[in-house]
């Protein structure tokens, strides 16, 4: 046994073998192209090839991953071993590392081309190809052949049986007028002068050590970015646990005292309302409307933070017997002896949509209770809903003759607390539109309004389609 191979046992050679090898060995299938069979199939060519690399473990997967293929392989650890047991027993074909201790790949293979009984062996060189230079020396030492590593194992069995083709051929003479050469699964004849190949060669590997230069640079970008995601996803983790803290103290710490607040002054209310004057009353009434409206801030602030990190679950939609529910829900709770009357109601035929049904539904809530909000003061309120279908989005809108607003104040109609009436006039938070918007931009779509001042308002929502469950009204699967 000539020293630097390994002596073990094919089969203890075998179990040597990485996991990751006997994976994509396994993965391979069977092919045939142009007459070169590939996959796992034995090949008739089966020869002795020698492996110089310094690395046990690339060293070993290398041998199994030819050894399955059928080929005899040795291995050596450096140039100087590798040449020596090339001495000893010629190989078929020499494949080398580039960098080893004692001999590189370089020195071995001009070394290999210098003897008279070892020129003739095929010589692939295993480089990363980061620099044009490569092609210089290989050339400059004879090579025949490279890889780039990490290499495919197909890619390098394919570049094996190219070898060993081409030398068969050219070996029979039928080189003689030119050369002959077999790739892609067919033979082909070459009669360019050897400067037009070499630049040729030169040239297409230039243009692939570029390809590979950029590859690498969108790698490092990708991974650079893969990092700053992470770190962003981590940051907005560490947020939105500062936020559930946040709206837990929102919630409990000052909730409470509110509701202190509210219990005191209504004991107050109902049970010393004779040892206070006119002036007294009305100041305790305007701590309790204060009280009132600061515990509904504070709810919708709450809902409006829940809004923007509760998961949406998609049904299809019935959009018209929601708004008529929530139509019939919001009359129900409209305090008799307000005198406020009831606004006359009518709804188009809107297209179905598809979307969180309780997300939706809490939209439609706080667009109709606008309408009849805003439309109260009129002798006779009136609200419309309609709908259609304009390119890929479901449109629809909740049009109102009430107070309306100045259009150059539009942008402020979504913004949270942005009201353009005093409580004095509407009585309101002004999260409402904002929680819509939050709602119709989570779901994919827009909102937008158009209005008068005491002309009326339009809103309009658009939500995609996106993929409808059937084709006609009848058929569709409705979620209410």
């Amino acid at each position: 046994m000539p020293r630097g191979t390994c002596s073990l046992p094919r089969r203890s050679r075998a179990c040597c073998a990485t996991s990751s090898v006997w994976r994509l060995r396994r993965g391979r299938s069977s092919k045939n192209h142009g007459g070169i069979h590939m996959g796992s199939t034995k090949r008739s060519h089966l020869v002795d090839i020698l492996i110089a690399e310094d690395s046990p473990t690339q060293a070993e997967q290398l041998r199994s991953l030819l050894e399955e293929e059928g080929h005899r392989v040795r291995a050596a650890a450096n140039g100087r071993l590798a040449l020596e047991a090339a001495r000893e027993q010629k190989p078929a074909l020499l494949i080398t590392d580039v960098v080893m201790p004692d001999m590189d790949g370089y020195e071995l293979c001009k070394a290999f081309k210098a003897d008279d009984a070892l020129r003739d062996v095929p010589v692939m060189l295993v480089t990363s190809l980061t620099n044009v230079l490569d092609i210089a020396k290989g050339l400059a030492c004879g090579a025949d052949n490279f890889i780039r590593k990490p290499y495919d194992p197909d890619a390098l069995i394919e570049r094996i049986d190219y070898l060993l083709r081409n030398r068969e051929l050219r070996r029979s003479g039928k080189t003689q007028r030119g050369l002959e050469i077999y790739l892609g699964g067919e033979r082909h004849f070459v009669t360019s002068e050897k400067e037009q190949i070499l630049d040729l060669l030169v040239s297409s590997y230039e243009e692939a050590v570029k390809v590979n230069a950029e590859l690498k640079r969108r790698e490092h970008e990708v991974i650079r970015l893969n990092d700053d995601l992470q770190q962003r996803a981590a940051a907005l983790e560490a947020a939105n646990v500062e936020l559930d803290s946040f709206n837990h103290s929102v919630s409990h710490d000052l909730r409470t005292p509110l509701l202190l607040i509210d219990w005191n002054s209504a004991i107050l209310q109902e049970e010393h309302a004779s040892q206070l004057d006119e002036d007294g009353l009305k100041l305790l009434g305007i701590v309790r409307d204060s009280v009132h409206r600061m515990s509904q801030l504070i709810v919708d602030l709450l809902e409006f933070s829940r809004l923007g990190r509760q998961p949406i679950s998609y049904a299809e939609l019935d959009m018209t017997g929601m708004v008529n529910r929530v139509f019939e829900d919001l009359s129900d709770q409209s305090r008799p002896g307000s005198g406020a009357r009831k606004p006359e109601f009518s709804v188009g035929a809107l297209p179905p949509a598809r979307g969180d049904p309780a997300m939706i539904f809490q939209v439609w809530v706080n667009l109709i209770s606008n309408a009849i909000k805003y439309s109260s003061r009129r002798e006779y309120p009136a609200i419309r809903v309609t709908g259609q279908i304009r390119g890929g989005d479901s449109i629809y809108s909740v049009q109102d003759n009430g107070a309306g607003f100045d259009m150059e104040y539009v942008d402020r109609l979504f913004g949270v607390f942005q009201r353009l009436h005093g409580p004095d006039e509407f009585p309101g938070t002004g999260v409402g539109l904002a929680i819509s918007q939050r709602i119709i931009k989570r779901h994919g779509g827009r909102i937008w309004a158009a209005g008068e001042v005491d002309k009326g308002a339009t809103f309009e929502f658009a939500l995609p389609r996106g993929s409808l469950m059937a084709t006609t009204p009848s058929e569709w699967v409705l979620a209410r």
